[in-house]
C-alpha cells in the first residue's frame, strides 16, 4: 500500500525520522529567522473560497512556475556563455589576449575551455552569476572547465586565486595537479606551486579536499596541502602547536621508512588540544596499523568515543563508526552538508 505524505517524510510533520539533507541546510540558513514566542492564535474558520478565488490562485501559482523556470533558463544560458572577467590590476590575458593596461573597467568573457592569465603586475576577478567570485593574484594560469547549472568547475594550474562562493554545497570546484577543492559553502585561498603542490586555507565555511582516493575536510580557521601521487594531507589548524604542519608534512608526503616519521607521529599525539581532534580523526584511516592505534588511544583521551566507535570497527575504517566518532567532534556546523553528501551517495 502506498505510504501517505505524512507516513514518507515524517520529519515534516512532526520531526521524527531520518530528515532530508536539503531539510537540515534550509533549517541551518533559516535559523536566525525562526519564531521564538507563543505561537499566534489560531483565526476563526473563513468560508470556503470561492471556484473565482481557486481560478486565480491556480494561475497565479503557474506563473510563479513559469517566472522561475524562466530565471533557470535565463541562468543556464548566461553560465554557458562562461565568466566576466574584471581587470583589477595590470592587463591579464583571456585566451591569450591581453585587457587593456591599467583599465580597471575592463572586462572580458572567460568560457569553457580557454586560459587566463596575469603575469607578476597583473591581477583580476572572475564573476560567477549567482555563484560567487575568484580573484586572481599574479602570476597564476587557470582553465575554464565546466560553467553549466549544476557544475561550476576551474583548473588551477599554478598561482594563488581567492574565491567566494555563495552558492549551494558542490557546486563550485577547482581542480589542481594533485587534488579537488570542492566547496561546501566557504571562503578559501588555494596556492598551486610550481611542482604541482597545493595549500589551501579555509576562512570561512567549509572545503572537501579530494584525490587520490584521500578526502581531507577543512572547517573554517584550517588549512590543507596536496602533493602530486599523494593527493591530500592531514588538515590543521591555523594556530596549532609549534612543528604541526611540518610533522603532518612528513606523515602524509615523506618516504614511510623515514627515521623521522616516528617523532612526526610523537608531536602530533603529545601536543595535541582538544581541538586538534580534527587532525587525529583524519589520521584514524591513514597509515600503519600500529600508527592507528596510538591515533586511536590518543583521541579517545581528548573526545570519549561513541558507543558505536569500538576500537576494532575504527581500525577496521568502518564507515558508521567513524562518522559517529566525528559527530562527537562538536563541529556540528558541518552537519546539513554531512547528510546531504550521505543522501548523494546512496
Amino acid at each position: 500500500m502506498k505510504k501517505t505524505e505524512d507516513e514518507e517524510h515524517p520529519y515534516l510533520w512532526d520531526g521524527s525520522g531520518e530528515p532530508d539533507p536539503e531539510v537540515v541546510r534550509l533549517e541551518t540558513l533559516l535559523e536566525h529567522l525562526r519564531h521564538r514566542g507563543v505561537p499566534p492564535a489560531v483565526p476563526a474558520q473563513q468560508p470556503a473560497p470561492s471556484r473565482t478565488t481557486l481560478v486565480i490562485a491556480a494561475l497565479s501559482a503557474a506563473a510563479a512556475v513559469l517566472l522561475v523556470a524562466a530565471i533557470g533558463w535565463y541562468a543556464a544560458g548566461s553560465l554557458s556563455k562562461g565568466w566576466t572577467v574584471h581587470t583589477i590590476a595590470g592587463a591579464p590575458a583571456v585566451d591569450g589576449v591581453k585587457s587593456r593596461a591599467g583599465g580597471g573597467s575592463s572586462t572580458a568573457r572567460l568560457r569553457v575551455g580557454k586560459w587566463l592569465e596575469t603575469d607578476a603586475a597583473s591581477r583580476a576577478r572572475i564573476e560567477m552569476e549567482g555563484i560567487g567570485r575568484v580573484d586572481v593574484d599574479p602570476n597564476t594560469r587557470l582553465q575554464a572547465v565546466e560553467a553549466g547549472s549544476r557544475e561550476q568547475r576551474i583548473s588551477l594550474t599554478r598561482g594563488i586565486i581567492r574565491a567566494r562562493i555563495w552558492a549551494p554545497p558542490k557546486l563550485f570546484f577547482v581542480n589542481t595537479p594533485s587534488a579537488t577543492a570542492v566547496d561546501l559553502g566557504c571562503e578559501y585561498t588555494l596556492q598551486v606551486d610550481a611542482a604541482g603542490g597545493g595549500l589551501i586555507r579555509v576562512s570561512l565555511g567549509w572545503v572537501s579536499f579530494e584525490g587520490n582516493g584521500r578526502e581531507s575536510l577543512i572547517p573554517e580557521g584550517a588549512v590543507g596541502r596536496t602533493r602530486p601521487g599523494a593527493g591530500p594531507g592531514t588538515p590543521y589548524y591555523d594556530d596549532a602547536p609549534a612543528g604541526y604542519g611540518e610533522a603532518l608534512e612528513m606523515i602524509d608526503f615523506g618516504a614511510p621508512d623515514d627515521a623521522r616519521r616516528a617523532d612526526a607521529f610523537d608531536l602530533v599525539l603529545s601536543s595535541a588540544r582538544r581541538r586538534d581532534a580534527l587532525t587525529l580523526w583524519h589520521l584514524l584511516t591513514r597509515g600503519t596499523l600500529s600508527e592507528r592505534e596510538r591515533v586511536y588511544d590518543r583521541l579517545a583521551e581528548l573526545v570519549p568515543p561513541p558507543a558505536a566507535a569500538t576500537r576494532d570497527a575504527v581500525l577496521q575504517s568502518h564507515r558508521d563508526a567513524l562518522d559517529q566518532w566525528w559527530d562527537a567532534l562538536g563541529l556540528e556546523s558541518a552537519t546539513w552538508w554531512k547528510l546531504w553528501k550521505t543522501k548523494l551517495n546512496r
